[in-house]
């Protein structure tokens, strides 16, 4: 369905800023907890599910209180069902939402937003902000939940070498085709990843520990050595050297465990690259 044609929400303010969410259903509810809620809130101060919008006669959609929450439509608490109307904002928590009603234009506008602060303009890997905050919320979650988090740093071995004989074009091509490879081998689910900088790349693996991050570190590397990296008839062959470290193990704290997985990326780059260290 053309997402113009669909009401939407807004994240205004919160740790969710710019997030997008389309209203494609009948009845979506609003909260912290991501096995309760269909939008989710990554707000401390968010009950698990807040708030409950739901479509109403003729399709125009309400909003009602669940829980224990203290959601506020416009400034007055929310405590029964109200009609939404274009421009109205929910605020929960330390979170702000803003309705919109379908609107080609303002869609249009709002997707753009969300990818600009959501998403690396060369891979498509989360913006290095949007990941760091996703970094210290996994880390968070191991530590409430005793559960061990894998992280990768990576870097491409010989991207200078494709810039000096090629040009930047094509090396630009190569961090963005890395990207997408790394990407694609993480396969979604609770793993994310970014571009660090440059030709860098983090990525954090939630409940696996040293052993099954090497695992998927390896295949990362594999991937990227086997991929034809061709454009306008040229083909290069890059090579990629990734360092692996684990919380609890190699520190507490989204910095510890981003110096630890460098120390061991810079082993594999010191052993000759194209490796993979721990």
């Amino acid at each position: 369905m053309d997402a113009g044609r669909i009401a939407h929400l807004m994240v205004l303010r919160g740790p969710d800023l710019g997030a997008f969410h389309r209203l494609d259903g009948e009845e979506f509810v609003v909260g912290g907890d991501p096995f309760r809620s269909e939008v989710v809130l990554r707000d401390g101060q968010v009950a698990p599910a807040e708030a409950r919008i739901f479509a109403g006669p003729e399709g125009h959609y309400f909003v009602e209180p669940l829980g224990t929450g203290r959601p506020k439509l416009n400034g007055e608490a929310l405590i029964s069902a109200r009609p939404l109307r274009d421009g109205d904002r929910l605020a929960l928590g330390e979170s702000l939402i803003e309705y919109s009603e379908p609107d080609p234009l303002k869609a249009q506008l709002n997707e753009k937003l969300y990818r600009t602060l959501t998403e690396d303009h060369l891979t498509g890997l989360l913006a290095k902000p949007r990941f760091d905050e996703e970094f210290e919320g996994a880390v968070a979650a191991a530590r409430a939940r005793g559960e061990p988090l894998g992280v990768i740093m990576a870097d491409v071995d010989n991207l200078k070498e494709i810039n000096d004989e090629h040009g930047h074009l094509l090396g630009e091509f190569t961090v963005g085709e890395v990207g997408h490879i790394l990407d694609a081998v993480l396969g979604g689910a609770r793993r994310r990843a970014t571009r660090f900088g440059g030709d860098e790349y983090q990525a954090i693996l939630p409940g696996e520990d040293a052993s099954a991050t090497f695992a998927v570190a390896e295949s990362i590397r594999r991937a990227v050595e086997e991929h034809a990296f061709e454009r306008d008839g040229i083909l290069v062959n890059p090579t990629l050297s990734l360092g692996v470290a684990a919380y609890p193990e190699a520190g507490s704290t989204t910095d510890d465990l981003t110096r630890a997985a460098d120390r061991t990326l810079y082993r594999a780059k010191h052993a000759g690259g194209n490796a993979v260290s721990e």
